[in-house]
Formats: C-alpha cells, sequence, structure tokens
C-alpha cells in the first residue's frame, strides 16, 4: 500500500488546477457543501485507480468517467484533464509518481517504472474499498443479513465464498428436482409391472410366485431368486418370444386408465385448493405480488439512497428517513410474498407428482392404441401427454402458478373432451379379440412381465444415480457451508472483537460494556449489538441514527484492519466523519490516533466545527488542512488560505465578474476573521452552533485588535519603552484610519457599504472596497513572516502581541510600580 505525499489535479471534475502537499500524513479537507471536497477524493481515486467511484457505482447509468470525469469545459479536451500523485510505498521505502489522464485511464505514467512499483500500485487499483463515502456508510447496518454478508465479503475480497455457497446451493435444488422426478418414474413403472403381475405386494417373492405358474406349462425351469441380471422370459427362444401383447395385461392397463379417470376430480385437490387461496391472496393484495417482484430493486435501491429523492424513480421524499422507512416496508412486504411463493411452489410439487402418474398411465394407453392402430385415440392421448408435461413445467415456476387459476377452478387434469369413449372404444377392440391359448397367453405374459422389469430396473438406476447425485450435492453444500462459517466465525470473532472495542472508544462515556456478535449462516450474516446490557439487537432497533453511523465507521475500520493488517496505509474519508455524534468526535480521533498510528487518513468534512475538533485533538494540523470557502465553475475550488486570494478576486473583477468576487472577498474575510478572531482572543456573540456571520466576527476582531495596540502603548508607557510606545501608536492609528476599518464601523448605519450589498455593486465600485480590506487584513499580520498576530498566553490575561517570526512583540503587561 502507499502514502500520498503531493497531488497536482487539473480540470478533473469541478477543479480547474490546484496542488496539495499531504506530506504522507493524515489530511483535512473543509468546506460547505459544493466547495469542491469530494472532488478532491474523486481526483485522488483516479490517480490510484484510473476509475471513480461516483461515476461507476450502482445508480449510475449514463455515466462515465471519459464524458464526466473531465471539468464541465473540457469535456472535448479530456487529454487536459489530469491528475498527477507522488505517492509514497513503505513496503519499497520509496517514492514514485503516477501521471493518469482522463483521455487513458488504463495507461498511467510511472515513475520509476519499477517493476516492484508497478506492482505496488497494482494493488492499491485493486481495492477501491479505501474509499469510504457518506453514501456508503450504512451498507454493513441496516440491511438485509443477505445483503450485508455479500457487502462484507465483498470488502474483504471473499465473492468467491458466497459465490460458490450459492452454486453449490443451485445445484442440490436442480439435482433434488431431478432425484423427485426420477423417483415418479420409479413408481409409475413399478406401478404398471406390477399392474401386469397382479400382485398386491411388490417384492422378489410376490413377483417370483407370479412368474413361476407361467414359464411351468412352456416347461420351462422354475427361477429360484430375482437377481439383478435374472431374466422372467429366460428359456424362451428368440422364436417363441411373441410381440407384446397379453391380452388380459392389456386390458388392466385399459382400465387402470378408466379407473384414475373417475379420479381426476379428487386428484391434487388439497394442493390446488391451497394454490387458489394464495392467489385469492394476491388478487386481495396485489400489492404482495409487486413487492416480491421488485425484491431485488428494492434492495439496490436502499443501497444506493443518499440523499430525500428516490434513486428509483427521482421521486422527492420529505427527508431520507421516510424514502428509508417507505423502502423498508416493502422489504418487508416482500418477505411475506416469499413465504407465499414457497408455499404456492410446494402445493404446485405435489399436483405435478399427480401429473407424473397420469403420464405413466398415459403411455401405456398410447402403446397399446398404436399396436391396435387406433390413430384418433393415440392423437387424443399424445395432446393430452404434451399438455400435462406444460402443465408441469408451470407448475415448477411461481409465475407460471399464478396463471393457472382457471385451470385449477376447473380442474387441472383437463381431460380431452370424447378422451372417455375413445378409451372404452380402444377397450372393447381389445376385449373382442380372441382368448390367447394358455401357451400364447404364458409366453406374452413373461415377455410383457421382462420387459416392464426393464423399464423397471432402468428406471432404478436412473433413480439411484439421481438419488447419489442428490445426496453428493446435499453433502458438498452442507460440508461447504459447515466449513465456510467454521472459517468466517472466526474471522468475524476478529472483527467483530475490533469493532465492538473501537465503538467502546468513542463511546466509553455511555456504552463501556458495548459488545456486538456477527453470525454467518448459509449466505447471510446476522449482526447483533448490546443496548445497555439489555441483550443483543440489530443495529436498527434501538440505537440512534448517530450512533448507528458510528458502527458503520468502526466497522469499516475493523474490516480494513482485518484485510490489510500492517498495509493499512491509506484510507479516503469522504464526509464520514459527520456521521459520528458531536459528543464523540474526539474519541473518534483518537481512535485513529491510536489504533491506525500508521494510517494516512484522507478527510472531508462540510462542518467547520468538526475540522477544527480534529485540529483540537491533534488529529492534524494547520499544515495538514486545507479549507475551501467556495466553488464557481470558473475557478473551481476557492481556498479559504490561498496567499494568491486577491489575485483570483482581482482576475475575476477583471472579467467583470463583481458577483464572484464579492463571494470570494466574503468568504476570505470570513476565514481570516474566525483565525484572527481565535489568535486574539475577539470576543463575538457566542453561537453554539459556531457558525458566525462575518457582520458577527469582523467588528469583534477589529475593537479587540484596537484595544490591544491601546494596552501594548499603555504598557509600553508604564515601561519608559518610547520605541515600543510608538510601534504600537502607530498600529493603532493604521489601523483606526484604514478604510476598510471605516467600513466596518459603517455597517451598522449605511447598508450601501455592508457586504451583503456588494454583489450589486460595478466593478468600480468594487475595486475599492477590495483594496481597502487587504489593507485592513495587513494591519493584523507581520510584513516579514505574513503570519497572523496573536496573544500569549492563550488562557488568562495575555502578556504579549506576536507574530511567528518576533518582529512583532508587543508587550500587554504594564509596570505596578
Amino acid at each position: 500500500m502507499i502514502k500520498l505525499e503531493t497531488a497536482h489535479i487539473e480540470e478533473v471534475r469541478g477543479i480547474r488546477k490546484l496542488d496539495i502537499d499531504f506530506g504522507k500524513g493524515t489530511f483535512a479537507i473543509s468546506g460547505p457543501n459544493g466547495s469542491g471536497k469530494s472532488g478532491v477524493i474523486d481526483a485522488i481515486e483516479f490517480g490510484l485507480t484510473g476509475e471513480i467511484g461516483r461515476l461507476t457505482g450502482r445508480g449510475t447509468k449514463g455515466l462515465s468517467v471519459s464524458e464526466h470525469g473531465p471539468h464541465v469545459d473540457k469535456v472535448k479536451f479530456p487529454d487536459a484533464a489530469f491528475v498527477e500523485l507522488k505517492v509514497f510505498i513503505p513496503a519499497l521505502g520509496k517514492s514514485a509518481t503516477i501521471t493518469r489522464k482522463v483521455s487513458a485511464p488504463s495507461k498511467p505514467k510511472i515513475v520509476p517504472a519499477d517493476s516492484d512499483v508497478k506492482a505496488a500500485l497494482d494493488e492499491i487499483a485493486d481495492h477501491p474499498e479505501i474509499t469510504l463515502a457518506r453514501r456508503d456508510i450504512l451498507r454493513f447496518i441496516l440491511v438485509e443479513p443477505t445483503k450485508r454478508s455479500e457487502e462484507i465479503q465483498a470488502i474483504l475480497k471473499l465473492e468467491e465464498i458466497g459465490q460458490t455457497r450459492a452454486a453449490l446451493n443451485t445445484a442440490q435444488n436442480k439435482l433434488q428436482a431431478a432425484y423427485k422426478s426420477a423417483s415418479n418414474l420409479v413408481q409409475s413403472s413399478r406401478d404398471t409391472l406390477q399392474r401386469h403381475l397382479q400382485i398386491a405386494t411388490f417384492g422378489a417373492a410376490e413377483l417370483l410366485a407370479a412368474i413361476n405358474p407361467k414359464r411351468e406349462p412352456l416347461g420351462l425351469p422354475k427361477l429360484e431368486k430375482l437377481a439383478p441380471d435374472t431374466q422372467l422370459d429366460a428359456g424362451l427362444s428368440d422364436a417363441d418370444k411373441l410381440p407384446e401383447f397379453n391380452k388380459l395385461s392389456v386390458l388392466r392397463d385399459l382400465k387402470a386408465m378408466s379407473d384414475a379417470l373417475g379420479t381426476l376430480a379428487d386428484m391434487g385437490k388439497e394442493d390446488a385448493a391451497a394454490i387458489l387461496t394464495g392467489i385469492a391472496t394476491l388478487e386481495v393484495d396485489p400489492t404482495l405480488l409487486q413487492a416480491l417482484q421488485r425484491r431485488s430493486l428494492v434492495e439496490k435501491g436502499l443501497d444506493l439512497v443518499d440523499s430525500p429523492e428516490c434513486p428509483l424513480c427521482d421521486h422527492p421524499w420529505p427527508d431520507e428517513d421516510h424514502l428509508l422507512s417507505h423502502l423498508k416496508a416493502k422489504l418487508a412486504k416482500s418477505e411475506d410474498a416469499g413465504k407465499l411463493q414457497a408455499s404456492l411452489l410446494k402445493n404446485g410439487t405435489g399436483i405435478a407428482g399427480y401429473g407424473d402418474s397420469l403420464l405413466g398411465l398415459l403411455r401405456q394407453t398410447l402403446r397399446i392404441a398404436k399396436v391396435e392402430g387406433d390413430a384418433a385415440c393415440a392423437e387424443l392421448v399424445t395432446a393430452w401427454g404434451t399438455d400435462l408435461q406444460e402443465l408441469k413445467g408451470q407448475l415448477s415456476s411461481f409465475e407460471g402458478l399464478i396463471g393457472l387459476k382457471e385451470r385449477l377452478t376447473d380442474g387441472w387434469p383437463r381431460m380431452p373432451e370424447g378422451f372417455p369413449s375413445k378409451l372404452a372404444t380402444l377397450a372393447a377392440k381389445v376385449d373382442a379379440k380372441p382368448d390367447q391359448s394358455a401357451a400364447i397367453e404364458a409366453q406374452t405374459y413373461l415377455t410383457t412381465a421382462q420387459l416392464r422389469l426393464n423399464d423397471y430396473r432402468d428406471a432404478m438406476r436412473k433413480n439411484g444415480a439421481a438419488k447419489a447425485a442428490s445426496n453428493s450435492a446435499k453433502a458438498a453444500y452442507e460440508a461447504y457451508c459447515r466449513v465456510m462459517e467454521d472459517e468466517l466465525n472466526a474471522l468475524y470473532e476478529d472483527v467483530q472483537d475490533d469493532f465492538s472495542t473501537f465503538y467502546r472508544l468513542i463511546n466509553e462515556d455511555d456504552e463501556a460494556k458495548f459488545t456486538a456478535k456477527l453470525t454467518p449462516s448459509e449466505g447471510r450474516l446476522d449482526f447483533g449489538v448490546n443496548f445497555y446490557e439489555r441483550g443483543l439487537f440489530p443495529p436498527g432497533a434501538y440505537h440512534s441514527e448517530g450512533h448507528q453511523d458510528g458502527m458503520g465507521v468502526c466497522l469499516y475500520l475493523a474490516l480494513m484492519k482485518r484485510l490489510f493488517g500492517k498495509n493499512f496505509t491509506i484510507a479516503l474519508l469522504d464526509d464520514v466523519v459527520m456521521s459520528v455524534d458531536s459528543g464523540h468526535r474526539y474519541q473518534f480521533c483518537r481512535l485513529l490516533k491510536t489504533h491506525f498510528p500508521d494510517t494516512q487518513f484522507i478527510i472531508t468534512t462540510h462542518d467547520r466545527l468538526w475540522a477544527e475538533q480534529m485540529r483540537s485533538a491533534g488529529l492534524i494540523t494547520a499544515k495538514t488542512s486545507l479549507a475551501f470557502h467556495s466553488w464557481t465553475v470558473d475557478t473551481g475550488p476557492l481556498v479559504e488560505s490561498n496567499a494568491d486570494i486577491w489575485d483570483e478576486i482581482a482576475a475575476t473583477l477583471a472579467k467583470g465578474k463583481v458577483e464572484t468576487a464579492a463571494h470570494g472577498l466574503r468568504h476570505h474575510l470570513e476565514y481570516a476573521s474566525r483565525h484572527i478572531a481565535d489568535h486574539l482572543g475577539a470576543r463575538p456573540v457566542f453561537r453554539a452552533d459556531g457558525n458566525y456571520e462575518l457582520g458577527e466576527l469582523l467588528p469583534s476582531v477589529l475593537s479587540r485588535a484596537k484595544d490591544l495596540y491601546g494596552k501594548a502603548a499603555d504598557a509600553a508607557q508604564s515601561w519608559g519603552n518610547a520605541a515600543a510606545k510608538e510601534a504600537a501608536i502607530e498600529r493603532k492609528t493604521t489601523l483606526s484610519g484604514s478604510s476598510g476599518a471605516s467600513n466596518v464601523e459603517q455597517w451598522a448605519v449605511n447598508k450601501a457599504v455592508h457586504y451583503n450589498e456588494w454583489a450589486n455593486f460595478g466593478k468600480k465600485d468594487f475595486e475599492p472596497v477590495v483594496a481597502a480590506f487587504k489593507e485592513l487584513l495587513e494591519c493584523l499580520r507581520c510584513k516579514d513572516c505574513q503570519s497572523w498576530l496573536y496573544v500569549t498566553p492563550r488562557s488568562g490575561s495575555p502578556e504579549s502581541l506576536r507574530c511567528q517570526c518576533s518582529a512583532v512583540n508587543l508587550n500587554l503587561k504594564a509596570n505596578h510600580k
């Protein structure tokens, strides 16, 4: 894995040109929504992988890196859009540069082009999971167990486990269905043989007891035992083996067919009634069927929710929670439909079994009709058999079943009109044949018995093979699931222990005894978390959304630790830390510092206060953070601390864009005022949310600076230091005489010069405003080192006002002699 040293981004997404020095350490980028923070993450991701997850993930149909990766003004010139990243590879102890253009994302330029460097960069390209966006954070928490299993196994590069399990399960189901069909064929062929032999119980002794009396008149030896290779007509010469027509046996077959016709109304009656009840349920509540049909779509929609707009149809909702609740209700509805579906399919299998019995009788009837040359009857039997085969196909699918309402109501066998009379005619034709002599009857009896025994043996062999295959598939599936669960249990125990540790650290004030349990089983991953020692519950049961978000981040970190170990050197967290409760953010910083000291986190946040908290906690510093104050399509992100801000404002004014220039000046003044207010200990009216308006900050900064300069002059006077007194008075006089300061003082009485009206100024009117505030800010910084002046100590009574290089060092402590 790698760490980022620097990034140079040009014309990628919303960024025109930007250089960032990451310094191989954790780095934070803050700014309001729409200021370009995520564009930096997109650019880094593109530079490392050649892809932009925001454009290539699910729900991004119609989007592509080639068309939407370049800045909107460079869509036709993708060659101008590129990212150059300088990275450090800890395992190799050396740096490398990778340059990737949008016009050729799969052909990066790597320097040095050493094989080990390329291998390291190939590895990082294979791990898009190093990027975590806020919309992804709950994909492990508030999802169905099957979906959670897929997501986490994908993170851990274990997708093949789930795919193999699913393939084995599919094979098992297919082979079980084949075994069921083979068993039905065994039953049908056995019934046919048993009917011919006229035996009540099917067994070797009973079979021999029926065969031997037919062999004796023909002078054939008695068969003593029935072996797998025993031939019932053994001893008959080929010349003696008459065609398969035994009048009495044929009449019994036709009678069996006729008797079956009398029971058609009761065949599968209970199963048919159950199916009709299920169909009626679907008709009363059609949303059940819709829910089942849309289940996979709803699951995908839940994954894609990241705003109050539905990701499937763009319909706006009051808020994201309403949309999530709606989709979850649909998913729950589909679970009820799933149970109904399983029940209907089971009943369909029952009717299919009766269909197999009918087909067995029809096969014998067809054979008889062909022998007797009864084409009309044969045609009718063939048509009915074909219809029953098609019905079996419908009975095996949910969609087919719900389309059988009319047929199941009228009688599913749907016997062809005129079939009983055709069958009776065929039976009469056979019955009219002269009775066979005892010898011929015995010969045809044995010949028919052997043919039917062959059919039965063949069915048994196929059934044995089908059973072995089904049992093997079941054993393989169960063994795989058992081994998979053992291995996953061990893996998930490590993950859940780390997850619990991380979560306890963040929430040590109220959940110091928190525990969690990940339980894998047959493609599912159940997740239970402790709620104040009341037991394990799903994360969404009792925990607040903020806590759920915190769980998502902690589980992600635990997975990354398990996946990469010591090689977890970089992670891109795009507005993810916003998900952590504000009261637990210092603990979150401590978590990253203590448990991941060697990991470089690139963090974006739209919460300015959160950025300050990260700095206060020591996770980042002024040098390892960047603040965007706004964004325009022409300039891209505008950096608050940008030393060239005045040049940017001048360039914007040169184009006549006063509104854009006014926006940039206001945000720069807000940025500078916050820092100067902090450095000087200014006292604006307190705001709990920390969101101070420029009109609140700058006046308090101006007042505090004048007060400090006055105190510095008084202190110098008390010490008899004329030079220091003169320097302090000069600074105060310069500040008071600044036209920018005059503007600030007039804001309360003259709205014509208020910052809210700047956008309405003309270019000539606004240029003096820019110059005035540039002059004002210069009064509050050191000309040599360009740092803002600050008081020391920061708490208590200040003793000096100084800059970083000490060129300005005004004493504030008076001589009290």
